[in-house]
């Protein structure tokens, strides 16, 4: 996802004429398009403490070989946590520095997992018995207990902490993905950041105009925050609670929790109704969108998703969590359907009164994809960012 954000913004903003560098701890070429690659300028940053077990030291090394090629640049703008706090100690003891702006995809989970994962501590605190959700009740336990693990932990995360605001207060510029991201951002560095929508490179039309297949999709890291869990309890109340005939799950994504879902896929009786496909190409991925009649987003405490805007790019309505990033992009309603992420049934419901509409289930796939191409796309967002950007100067004149 970020990663994506990072070679989109950097391959389109060249294509507008600007110099653009990435600089990143490692790049593997092979996972995108060759024609967004092939003609990038990629530095590797080299660590000198590679085998060294110190944070501190390492942030000094890789900040000080950054700084060497951040010199000659009008603008820095670092992405995924810890480039923002290597960029901000890259310009400190520098006279006359490029400015930095930051785009903060979320703030860092693991040291501020208390603001950042509101929904979910709210959900636990409501419910303290994990007889639903226990892969949530768990995701809480387990921030809980790294937190407080030991005093050396706590000391470790308090200085990560300090560290981390202090490169925020070193930024010129803060760019976030959502308004649920710009809210939790405030909370965590006490002032409010620009809001910059993200954009995807948008399909052909003839993408979104082939006939649909009859399964329903989820494209999903395979951890717990995403959720995937409750949509394979909601499959088990589409297939034999409610006899949904036909419908199929195509899981796409990998990660820790692949082992814990199969498994609960199989205490269901959904061998032969749900298909874990793993990590897949990108145009494989683009052709499951397509064929998808349905998508299924429910992650919890998601900052954007790119997942809802993909499926829409492609004329597919989405069924997606009634808080974060997706309230911004998938309009209930029109191009899809908001529901509770923490009840199955809720999940379920939002399935069947798309899979039993087809007349509503094409129309929401034809204004989810007129959403994308009029508001979403990778030149739209290209240009939120260029003018996010030039209002900072004029604020900085």
């Amino acid at each position: 996802g970020a990663e994506n954000i990072v070679v989109w913004l950097a391959w389109g903003l060249r294509q507008r004429g600007h110099d653009v560098r990435v600089l990143t701890a490692r790049f593997n070429p092979s996972l995108w398009q060759e024609h967004l690659v092939r003609d990038l300028h990629v530095v590797v940053i080299k660590d000198s403490f590679p085998r060294l077990n110190s944070k501190w030291l390492r942030l000094r090394s890789v900040a000080r070989e950054l700084a060497r090629h951040i010199a000659d640049f009008d603008l820095v703008n670092p992405h995924n946590w810890p480039a923002n706090l290597w960029t901000a100690r890259a310009i400190r003891s520098r006279g006359t520095r490029p400015r930095l702006a930051w785009y903060c995809e979320e703030p860092n989970r693991k040291l501020h997992w208390e603001k950042t994962n509101r929904y979910l501590l709210d959900y636990v605190a409501a419910h303290s018995q994990p007889d639903t959700n226990p892969h949530l009740h768990r995701d809480v336990e387990l921030d809980r207990r790294a937190a407080t693990k030991s005093w050396r932990r706590i000391r470790k995360r308090a200085r990560d902490i300090r560290w981390d605001k202090s490169a925020a207060s070193a930024m010129d510029l803060a760019l976030v993905n959502s308004t649920f991201s710009q809210r939790i951002f405030q909370a965590v560095y006490g002032y409010r950041p620009t809001l910059c929508h993200l954009g995807i490179p948008i399909p052909p039309p003839e993408e979104a105009q082939r006939p649909k297949e009859n399964h329903i999709l989820t494209v999903s890291p395979l951890s717990r925050k995403k959720n995937v869990h409750n949509v394979v309890e909601a499959m088990a109340i589409l297939v034999h609670r409610w006899k949904i005939p036909d419908i199929r799950l195509e899981i796409i994504g990998d990660g820790p929790e692949r082992e814990a879902i199969a498994n609960l896929i199989e205490q269901r009786q959904l061998a032969d109704r749900v298909q874990m496909l793993g990590f897949v190409s990108d145009a494989e991925l683009h052709e499951a969108y397509r064929r998808a009649r349905i998508v299924v987003y429910t992650p919890v405490d998601e900052p954007f998703g790119l997942v809802p805007i993909e499926a829409m790019a492609r004329g597919t309505p989405v069924v997606a969590s009634n808080h974060g990033g997706p309230l911004d992009s998938v309009v209930g309603g029109e191009t899809g359907i908001h529901v509770d992420p923490f009840d199955p049934e809720a999940i379920a419901q939002g399935v069947r009164t798309l899979w039993c509409d087809e007349a509503l289930c094409s129309q929401m796939g034809k204004k989810g994809r007129q959403r994308v191409a009029s508001y979403f796309s990778l030149d739209q967002f290209l240009t939120r960012f260029e003018r996010a950007i030039g209002a900072a100067d004029e604020g900085r004149d």
